[in-house]
Formats: C-alpha cells, sequence, structure tokens
C-alpha cells in the first residue's frame, strides 16, 4: 500500500468512529445527507437525514426529500439509492438503535420499507421488530 491509501484509510477509521453522527457514501437526490444519532426531532421522520450541502431533509422511510426551513416537499428520491442506503450495514444499525431508544417526544414509529431491505435485514427486522408482527 502506498503512504498516501494508507493514510486515507487510517482517516476514514477514525471518522467511521464519530459517535454522533453517519455519512454514507451514498448521494440520495444528488445530495450527500447524514444521520444524527442524537436527533430528537420527529420531522418529517424519526429518525430522518440532514443534507450536508443545502438545508434539506430526508424522511428515511418514503425517500422524500424536504426544505428544513419552509418544510416542503421537493421531491422524492430514487428506489435504487434507498435500497443502497437501507442496506449500509451501519445505517441500518443507527436506526434500529434509534427506534428503540426512541424520545419520549416520538408517539409512533414509521413502519420500515420492507421492500428496501436485503434478505439479512429483512430476517432481522422480522424476527426483533415490533412494527412487521403488527404489519403481518
Amino acid at each position: 500500500m502506498k503512504i498516501k491509501d494508507i493514510i486515507k484509510y487510517i482517516f476514514y477509521k477514525i471518522i467511521d468512529f464519530q459517535p454522533f453522527w453517519y455519512r454514507p457514501s451514498i448521494k440520495i437526490f444528488n445530495y450527500n445527507f447524514e444521520i444524527h444519532k442524537t436527533d430528537a426531532d420527529p420531522w418529517p421522520s424519526f429518525p430522518h437525514m440532514h443534507s450536508i450541502e443545502d438545508k434539506l431533509v430526508l424522511n428515511i422511510y418514503t425517500g422524500e426529500v424536504y426544505r428544513k426551513i419552509t418544510r416542503d416537499c421537493i421531491g422524492k428520491s430514487r428506489d435504487k439509492d434507498m435500497i443502497k442506503l437501507w442496506n449500509d450495514t451501519k445505517f441500518f444499525n443507527i436506526v434500529i438503535e434509534a427506534r428503540k431508544n426512541k424520545p419520549i417526544n416520538v408517539k409512533k414509529l414509521e413502519d420500515i420499507p420492507y421492500n428496501w431491505l436485503n434478505e439479512e435485514n429483512l430476517n432481522w427486522v422480522k424476527e426483533n421488530d415490533v412494527s412487521y408482527k403488527v404489519f403481518k
């Protein structure tokens, strides 16, 4: 390995241990989004993602993208991108952890989009998530 590659690897490992947010490498709606582990705001979904470049918010359950300030829906992300997002192991684990430890101001959790999950994640949801048992 080149020194540049080693430094890049170490840098990404350090970022990977960031305790408060996670930024997947997937571009959604042509923006980079990050999920905040400690964000207790339930709008537009709990949890949700924030864009890095602009003040946009992503509902992770529907793929709808909103302007944060006006709360206008400006579009919907592609299913292909949402499938990649929901099958990112770290993202999936953050969402599951957030759902388990939901804040008091979150009255009801939205259903996980089963059609976006790979087989492994779907099996986990079937065995462990209460909303799936109610859905079925």
